[in-house]
């Protein structure tokens, strides 16, 4: 019944995509004007949403959706979970993936950098500022010096480029607020999400989106810190079906990555955690058991956008070739 449910809702969900005037469709769903012919194709990926290409992958643009604090096991299976795991079924799946520490900060920061941040202040979840800073070359700054942009969706961030956590948001899950040598970007790029009707992500949804990497922070009710497994589901199922219909996925140009920052235990020891993996040219139900982590995600990220791999995810088991992309 779960299920059903959320499959129901996607359903609806995905034929409010774009705004403007509405008209109305079978079942009384108000659907903006002249969308109606997207509307349906966005319901048709939602059955289907990888494998729909074959050939060479077209992948240039990354998305990497953040989730916290649960271990594989309380994911994948999970009843509560019914949007995650059939993403995970009808998509791509590691299933050795290993968030590399704890507590969250260091693995943002790792999964951005390439360097281990595994000492205090970092292991303090501090918020930007003093030491709890670094000039550090990272994701951020490779793409800025090759002349591509990123941008950094956060909800509940109450303007750009949040240094100071307050509410449900939460700066130790906003990574690049913590990069000196990017503060010009940040202050540009790195902006409060809206909702799925209005807003820097809908927006970027409708019309692309045209960058090499997107990151996006639900906040601490929607990403499992503070909220429940099936609060997070159902924000992530709100957002799929644009996320799926926007050009750069229908293109086969845009990889979907949602990685869990960390999973169950404590201090500098690794923790394993569910990696979906979601794109046009990612055959469906694709596993992978490779020993990946929070560089390999750097490296995929940066080999996808063609920018330098900084740190130690050089050497990291790459995404790109198990899940075709």
């Amino acid at each position: 019944m779960a299920s059903q449910l959320a499959r129901r809702g996607l359903l609806l969900g995905a034929l409010v995509l774009l705004t403007g005037a509405s008209t109305t469709v079978a079942g009384g769903t108000a659907v903006p004007a002249g969308t109606v012919g997207e509307a349906r194709a966005a319901v048709a990926d939602l059955a289907r949403p990888c494998g729909t290409l074959s050939g060479k992958p077209a992948v240039d643009q990354v998305m990497l959706i953040w989730e916290e604090n649960h271990s594989y096991s309380a994911i994948i299976g999970n009843p509560e979970a019914p949007e995650i795991n059939a993403l995970a079924t009808k998509c791509g799946l590691a299933t050795g993936y290993e968030a590399l520490t704890h507590p969250s900060l260091p693995n943002y920061m790792e999964m951005t950098s390439g360097q281990p941040f595994t000492s205090s202040p970092w292991t303090d979840d501090c918020d930007p500022a003093g030491s709890c800073t670094t000039s550090v070359p990272s994701v951020f700054s490779e793409l800025g010096a090759h002349g591509h942009e990123w941008r950094a969706y956060v909800e509940a961030m109450g303007h750009d480029c949040g240094l100071v956590s307050y509410g449900e948001y939460a700066a130790k899950h906003n990574p690049a607020v913590y990069y000196t040598g990017i503060r010009s970007q940040c202050a540009a790029w790195d902006q409060p999400m809206g909702t799925t009707n209005s807003g820097p992500f809908h927006q970027a949804l409708v019309s692309g989106p045209s960058v090499g990497l997107t990151t996006v922070t639900p906040d601490l009710q929607d990403d499992m810190h503070d909220g429940t497994v099936a609060q997070a589901d159902h924000w992530l199922a709100g957002w799929a079906p644009q996320i799926l219909a926007s050009p750069a996925y229908r293109s086969g140009r845009l990889a979907v990555l949602i990685a869990w920052d960390e999973g169950a235990g404590g201090g500098n020891v690794a923790s394993h955690v569910a990696l979906i993996v979601i794109s046009a040219s990612t055959p469906a139900g694709t596993r992978s058991a490779l020993a990946f982590d929070d560089y390999s995600v750097l490296r995929s990220i940066c080999q996808l956008t063609g920018v330098a791999v900084p740190g130690r995810a050089s050497s990291a088991p790459s995404l790109v070739g198990p899940f075709h992309l």
